[in-house]
């Protein structure tokens, strides 16, 4: 079975701009573009009758069926296929891009404000939670066009930190790089805290010094960044940045500084805090970066074979 990069979509400006995403990326690595609706039509409502829920399911069918077309037009170099399916949306989407073995499932997010930004919407938070293979989550105000020329030059950029999510989150952002034909740009953020370290406790030795503090603190982030790119050799064009700032607020900071077309973050595993959460710094960029944002579960992985093979790669 092909390689294919599944978007699921219900005709609301979040999805509309997921699907442009998934073609666009389509496009660039050669891979074909599953656009999915999931209609949960066994559910019933006090307020609708037999002929309104019997008209429904075709009144959908026609709909979807225009809006695939109209997908099919704009990004007519990539082959675009449509399906409808009966259930949970979130649940639909994770088992098709298990049946297509999907490079990646994408989907659009309608968080707006602290409380949507931490639950991101049901389906978006639902699919990071059970899929295995990378999530692209579309945030509301996502720059969405990119710039052709390439002289330009862009990147993949990545939020790297010291758990193993983090590691695979930068195996997968190496690889979209590639196959993207981007450079990668890893980042690890920490949170400057001077009142911590100038303060001594009563009968402590003498503090560290603030400087001496941050000096230590951009070492041992320096060190890990160094570590994680042996690790992915031989790569894309590399770079590191290491930002004293929360990690969501410097990704972002940087896609912008670096024209990214892509943030690539890891989640914090499934417990059951985490899984309503996803990680402040994945749920907040999920919701509110300006680029596209990549959730990588802690296994995930890009396939290693022509469905990924850069030299069929559009510029």
């Amino acid at each position: 079975m092909s390689r294919s990069i599944v978007c699921g979509v219900d005709g609301s400006d979040a999805s509309l701009a997921a699907a442009a995403v998934a073609a666009r990326l389509c496009q660039r690595v050669g891979s074909a573009l599953l656009l999915a609706h999931a209609d949960e039509r066994g559910t019933k409502f006090a307020y609708a009758n037999e002929a309104g829920l019997s008209r429904r399911p075709r009144r959908i069918d026609a709909e979807m069926t225009r809006l695939f077309e109209r997908i099919q037009r704009r990004f007519s170099r990539v082959e675009i296929t449509g399906r409808i399916v009966d259930g949970d949306p979130a649940d639909e989407l994770v088992k098709l891009a298990a049946e297509e073995d999907a490079i990646l499932l994408v989907v659009g997010s309608r968080g707006r404000g602290a409380v949507k930004a931490a639950l991101l919407g049901s389906v978006s938070s639902a699919v990071v939670r059970a899929c295995d293979c990378p999530v692209v989550i579309v945030p509301p105000d996502a720059r969405l066009e990119q710039d052709q020329r390439a002289d330009q030059g862009s990147a993949v950029v990545c939020g790297v930190g010291l758990s193993e999510e983090g590691r695979s989150a930068a195996r997968v952002a190496a690889d979209l790089a590639s196959a993207l034909r981007l450079d990668l740009v890893l980042v690890h953020a920490y949170a400057s805290r001077p009142q911590a370290t100038a303060i001594p406790a009563p009968g402590a030795s003498p503090t560290i010094g603030f400087e001496d503090a941050e000096t230590r603190e951009r070492d041992r982030a320096r060190r890990l960044l160094e570590q994680v790119a042996r690790d992915l050799e031989p790569g894309p064009p590399l770079w590191m940045r290491v930002e004293a700032d929360d990690p969501a607020s410097a990704l972002d900071r940087c896609a912008k500084a670096e024209n990214a077309e892509l943030i690539v973050v890891g989640t914090h595993g499934h417990g059951p805090v985490t899984s309503a959460l996803l990680g402040s710094t994945s749920s907040r960029l999920a919701a509110t970066a300006s680029r596209p944002v990549v959730v990588v579960p802690k296994h995930a992985s890009l396939p290693h074979d022509n469905a990924l093979d850069t030299a069929g790669v559009q510029r």
